[in-house]
């Protein structure tokens, strides 16, 4: 199993007492989802009064009065505001997410944020370590893109003479052009179980100051876009889609390396391009920017009494025989 590169990181990112809260367990950031997912899902804030404390979720609610909580929406990366006790902001959060009615929560935590992931490995909570892969923004741009590979450099600079335009843009017709190229992959790839409701990226381009839309331009058409948040001192690379029409232009290397410039410029410390599931072939091309893979947290913890009642109801459905 992956292991988080200590030294590594630590290059890049120094132990502080006050850790800045992950944008994705934040009041605006789940307002937004929340808002375009439909009345199954509520915002839900998470208080500990003893460490001066907030994190929020987005909370679903199912029936006979269950609920499922996710600390940050999609398995994104949640931590507490405030720089109180650490230790407490847990207790008084755990105890807040275990009482009857809560039937699973799930809790990610980033692979920088150690101290909190020990926190709650410490309370028992059932994990797994899913990889994401980060390019560390220990150096100055120029020598981050001499660390590209041969190819990832030589398709950069293409893109650049073919005259691939790459900006930022929060214009809502921007928005729709992309959710059209992003449907019309999808159906090519035929490899969706899932779409996220256009509503939901009109939402997000609102919050400007976090999120960060980029499309790539060829001949004045939009041929490839992505979505990129901005984390604390990290930039996530999110979701992205590119016209096949327009492969040839590489628009996705344009993007991407205009995405990292930005982040170099802004300061931040690692650019997070996310993790590959498995899928060799974004394995391979994460590599190809210097991205390293590091191991995240995942908690995930399930209400034995719900199991049971869960159980007991599968044994006794109505006209199906009881099996000893």
């Amino acid at each position: 199993m992956l292991e988080i590169d200590t030294k590594l990181v630590s290059a890049c990112f120094q132990t502080e007492p006050e850790v800045e809260p992950t944008l994705f367990s934040q009041g605006r950031f789940v307002n937004a989802i929340v808002q375009s997912v439909g009345d199954s899902c509520r915002p839900v804030e998470l208080r500990s009064e003893t460490s001066r404390s907030t994190v929020f979720g987005v909370e679903t609610v199912h029936s006979y009065g269950r609920r499922s909580i996710a600390l940050a929406p999609f398995g994104l990366y949640a931590h507490p505001s405030g720089s109180g006790d650490l230790e407490a902001a847990v207790t008084d959060i755990i105890r807040q997410l275990k009482t009857f009615s809560t039937a699973t929560f799930q809790w990610s935590v980033r692979f920088d944020h150690v101290p909190l992931a020990e926190a709650l490995v410490r309370r028992g909570l059932p994990f797994s370590r899913p990889v994401t892969h980060v390019l560390l923004l220990d150096r100055d741009y120029e020598r981050t893109f001499a660390n590209f590979n041969s190819t990832t450099r030589n398709l950069v600079r293409r893109a650049k003479r073919d005259g691939v335009l790459v900006r930022c843009t929060q214009h809502a017709d921007d928005v729709t052009a992309y959710y059209k190229m992003h449907t019309k992959l999808a159906s090519e790839k035929g490899t969706y179980r899932s779409l996220y409701p256009e509503v939901m990226f009109d939402e997000l381009v609102k919050l400007d100051k976090d999120v960060v839309f980029v499309v790539a331009e060829v001949q004045g058409n939009i041929a490839g876009g992505a979505w990129l948040f901005r984390d604390g001192d990290t930039f996530l690379y999110w979701h992205a889609a590119t016209d096949r029409t327009y492969s040839r232009y590489s628009p996705s290397y344009a993007i991407l390396n205009h995405a990292i410039r930005m982040a170099h410029e802004e300061g931040r410390k690692a650019f997070n391009l996310g993790g590959s599931i498995g899928i060799a072939s974004l394995e391979d091309f994460k590599s190809k920017w210097g991205a390293e893979p590091q191991c995240c947290w995942h908690f995930s913890w399930q209400n034995p009494l719900w199991q049971m009642v869960q159980k007991v109801r599968s044994v006794w459905t109505p006209g199906r025989p009881y099996a000893r």
